[in-house]
């Protein structure tokens, strides 16, 4: 019987062993490719790979146009979507037309003030990034101008096909004024804070953060403010906006739509993390965050919910009808045109769905 006992271990503890043994050669032979297993793959490397293509960008040194450069690089949404951005800086809206016309840019950060260009068949709009109120029409105290209909005979230094020049053309009507009746100089931007800091022109249409400038350089106390873009609301709104160059459109659409899916990214993360887009922003164009942050005041970001509404219940196109009614206004334009003929909204309504 003792004997009997101690023998059933040992064939037990052989059969135990026989099973790892046939267990360990299994598991051996299901990770083998070469063994005819199955193979385990991560599911990260099995997704296609995109090719990264460059899109050339004209941006602006402010938060509507700069930021989303600096969240998407740091973020790495353009990588994600397989964009090499080449970012260049602009100051205002018309050169970046001529970039686009000469094919050394693609895709451009336009304000309100050089939509008339688009609608001349020179950029298709495709995205929206904000409503806003930073233009503004500054005089100086030495000028002794208080309200619009001062202007009349005074020197205004202003860029010329910028929403600054649109705010003062508003201002100059409301006021029963002509451009004819103010001395109206062609300016860039920094020549018209430096012009208005020397008292060399006895008021401003210009932009934030530039006013900002000018309000540091000579203080709040000294600028004599006339008006905004909310002065002129609601019946005439300022969006600014994404443009694309029509050929790039046309040879590159798969491209232009990576474009909107990185920048609804870009729009989600900017409107909820909105104190690091200024820090981002302000790192990426040396402009200070105080100014940055001022600049917030005259804002109102369009959301990827909102995108898709106005661009598809059609209230996006009376915005442009009116600004187009404008600039036949103001001679940019010899008639308006049908705001949908420069709209190519289905790139952002499919991105801002998604």
């Amino acid at each position: 019987m003792t004997n009997s006992f101690r023998k059933k271990p040992k064939r037990s503890m052989a059969a135990v062993l026989l099973s790892m043994t046939l267990l360990l050669s299994a598991c051996g032979a299901g990770g083998n490719n070469n063994a005819g297993g199955s193979t385990v793959t991560n599911p990260e490397e099995s997704k296609p790979q995109v090719k990264a293509e460059t899109i050339n960008f004209a941006y602006m040194p402010n938060m509507g146009g700069a930021a989303p450069i600096a969240i998407g690089e740091e973020k790495g949404f353009f990588e994600e979507a397989g964009i090499k951005l080449n970012a260049v800086k602009f100051l205002s809206g018309p050169p970046e037309f001529q970039a686009m016309a000469s094919g050394d840019i693609d895709i451009a950060y336009i304000g309100p003030g050089a939509t008339f260009l688009s609608a001349q068949g020179q950029g298709n709009i495709i995205g929206l990034v904000s409503l806003g109120k930073s233009d503004m029409v500054f005089a100086t105290k030495k000028s002794g101008i208080q309200e619009w209909k001062d202007l009349k005979g005074k020197t205004v230094g202003v860029p010329k096909g910028t929403s600054g020049e649109m705010v003062l053309n508003l201002g100059l009507e409301k006021a029963g004024l002509k451009p004819e009746d103010v001395n109206i100089i062609n300016m860039d931007v920094a020549g018209a804070v430096t012009a208005y800091v020397a008292n060399k022109v006895d008021a401003v249409a210009i932009w934030s953060p530039y006013t900002t400038e000018i309000e540091k350089q000579v203080g709040k106390e000294n600028m004599i403010k006339l008006g905004d873009n909310s002065s002129f609301y609601p019946e005439y709104s300022f969006p600014s906006s994404w443009v694309v160059s029509p050929k790039f459109l046309k040879e590159k659409p798969e491209l232009v739509e990576r474009f909107m899916k990185a920048m609804a990214k870009v729009t989600d993360y900017k409107i909820k993390n909105i104190d690091e887009a200024v820090k981002l922003t302000a790192e990426y164009t040396q402009v200070p965050e105080d100014s940055l942050k001022q600049e917030l005041e005259s804002i109102e970001w369009i959301d990827n919910a909102k995108l898709a509404e106005v661009f598809s219940n059609g209230e996006a196109i009376k915005w442009y009808d009116n600004l187009q009614k404008l600039f036949v206004l103001n001679e940019k334009l010899d008639k308006a045109v049908p705001s949908a003929d420069f709209l190519t909204t289905e790139p952002a309504i499919k991105a801002a769905q998604e």
